[in-house]
């Protein structure tokens, strides 16, 4: 399958949402492209040395998602939320000429869902508390606190790592290895 790549130094996993603005022409051009065929576009991650030399080089996975909502916003850009559909690797990709990534992907299976386990829980109330920061930016109508997949998933979108520590917790192969690797880091928030 081919999808136009937009390489991000942030992540959104299935079931998240991203808010977007985009001013480039290129990226503007991609929404009006995906909203005529009805398909989306990938997210991935951008690797660090890339981005600090002006390149678009993205990580070999990424994540399909749909628009689910957009405007133009008083600044005059256009601004999207981007839901994640399904997780993907990236098999090839080249730049169109307008500078587009476009890549060839292929869908990966889907993870075996993961209990939620007691240890899990304290992640899920430390997400609660970030999420209720972050309210401003993506509101969730539900919050799914009790899924270990779906805590998984929004800590990877919402934690401020390294885009290498990122892409090492997107390899796992499954989300119970993410929580636990998540449980490591010892995370603490500040409470308001």
């Amino acid at each position: 399958m081919q999808l136009p790549l937009f390489p991000l130094s942030s992540v959104v996993m299935p079931d998240g949402l991203m808010p977007l603005r985009l001013f480039e022409r290129r990226y503007i051009d991609m929404v009006k492209d995906c909203f005529k065929s009805e398909t989306g576009f990938g997210i991935c991650l951008i690797k660090p040395r890339a981005e600090a030399e002006g390149n678009s080089e993205p990580y070999p996975l990424g994540t399909r998602v749909s628009i689910v909502d957009f405007d133009q916003g008083s600044d005059g850009l256009l601004h999207i939320v981007a839901k994640g559909e399904e997780e993907f690797s990236v098999l090839t990709y080249s730049f169109s000429e307008s500078g587009l990534i476009v890549g060839e992907v292929e869908p990966l299976p889907p993870k075996p869902l993961t209990p939620m386990l007691p240890e899990y829980e304290m992640l899920a109330q430390k997400l609660e508390l970030i999420l209720s920061y972050l309210e401003t930016d993506v509101r969730f109508e539900e919050k799914h606190l009790d899924n270990a997949d779906w805590v998984s998933h929004r800590l990877l979108e919402v934690l401020p790592l390294a885009g290498e520590a990122k892409f090492e917790l997107l390899q796992m192969s499954t989300n119970q290895e993410r929580l636990e690797a998540l449980s490591a880091l010892q995370i603490e928030i500040a409470e308001r």
